[in-house]
């Protein structure tokens, strides 16, 4: 009986991985120890290993592929003595894993009329009442709200000062932004956003949550220069959403302090007039802090 090739688990935290390169064809002989293809985790490129013996009768994920997850069937292996008349039974695997393979493409689907659920019953009108009250929420002229939430309200033309947070110590995070799209007659509160959003808009070009640029806005800005463009690695989609949850999900603080920096300016000016390398104060701020 053919021998299935799945998908193999090659660090703890793995739950899919990407195909990236095949190094055996159908109709290779396979040694245990053999190296037989190229996984890509959300780590790092490794090589997968054969563990058994025989001969590859069937690729039935082509290299390149993404999104693959444990365990799921790669390839088939023909045992000594078999021939491809064994893989008729296995006719059906492929079809069962395309079917598993769009498993993935569904429950979002259906995860998505769960969540537009809540906002069908009368229970979200209340959020609405509740964004008036919320204006106690702004301390001074600061108002609390994640990075995310704070663009998604921008985009949406709606007031943060009106919504009330339900994040720690009243912070306004994305469920209460879209709690508040949510609602019916929630696109009245944008005429107002827009008296608020010239005031607000210098600290929110310094805040994280900056306006997203289409790709064809972007390549006008540069000239439309001649591009490639490269797919992130599974290690690099990881490293930006771990820094996105970082500064979503962790408070964080900030300290400044006044300095004196005249002479340092003085010798600045003096060094650019020497040379053609511009020398920015962070240069000297780095340079003192590697000194310290």
């Amino acid at each position: 009986m053919p021998i299935e090739i799945r998908m193999p688990a090659l660090s703890p935290t793995m739950t899919e991985g990407n195909l990236t390169r095949w190094l055996k064809k159908e109709g290779d002989e396979v040694h245990s120890g053999d190296i037989i293809a190229e996984i890509e985790t959300d780590k790092a490129t490794m090589e997968y290993e054969a563990v058994d013996e025989g001969r590859i009768g069937k690729i039935i994920v082509p290299e390149g592929a993404q999104g693959i997850k444990v365990n799921q069937p790669i390839a088939l292996l023909l045992e000594e003595g078999e021939d491809a008349g064994a893989l008729e039974k296995f006719a059906a695997a492929p079809a069962g894993d395309g079917q598993h393979a769009a498993a993935p493409a569904m429950p979002p689907s259906g995860v998505n009329p769960k969540t537009e659920a809540p906002p069908a019953p009368a229970a979200q009108p209340a959020p609405a009442q509740a964004e008036r009250p919320a204006a106690t929420q702004v301390n001074g002229d600061r108002i609390f709200a994640s990075p995310l939430a704070r663009r998604m309200a921008q985009q949406a033309g709606l007031d943060l000062a009106a919504i009330r947070g339900s994040g720690p110590n009243g912070r306004v995070v994305k469920a209460d932004i879209d709690k508040v799209l949510a609602v019916p007659g929630a696109a009245a509160p944008p005429a107002r956003a827009p008296a608020v959003a010239p005031a607000a808009t210098p600290a929110a070009a310094a805040a994280p949550g900056m306006p997203v640029f289409a790709k064809a806005q972007v390549l006008a800005l540069a000239g439309n220069p001649p591009y490639h463009e490269k797919p992130h690695s599974a290690m690099r989609r990881v490293i930006a959403r771990r820094l996105a949850e970082s500064k979503q999900t962790v408070p964080h603080f900030y300290l400044s302090i006044d300095c004196t920096i005249d002479e340092l300016l003085k010798v600045r000016k003096e060094l650019n007039g020497k040379s053609e390398t511009r020398i920015s104060v962070n240069d000297f701020v780095i340079r003192a802090a590697a000194l310290a």
